[in-house]
């Protein structure tokens, strides 16, 4: 399976879940505010664990074409 597919898996099930919960919180069957404040939460992990993802690549491919040129 290649990488764009699961991406596309990936996102697809984050709309999902995204919209369960909001046609949950419009309907008042969940609290929103609870939905609000974990919502958040999850992304600004997503963005560190994105962040530090790309750190880690960056330094995998210096060190990579390093060990290659010598």
């Amino acid at each position: 399976m290649s990488t764009s597919k699961i991406f596309a898996y990936i996102l697809s099930a984050i709309v999902l879940g995204v919209t369960l919960l909001a046609l949950l919180g419009i309907w008042d069957v969940i609290d929103w505010s609870y939905v609000q404040r974990y919502f958040w939460k999850g992304v600004q992990s997503l963005i560190i664990l994105s962040i530090s993802g790309v750190i880690i690549y960056l330094i995998k491919i210096i060190f990579v074409r390093e060990e290659t040129s010598k």
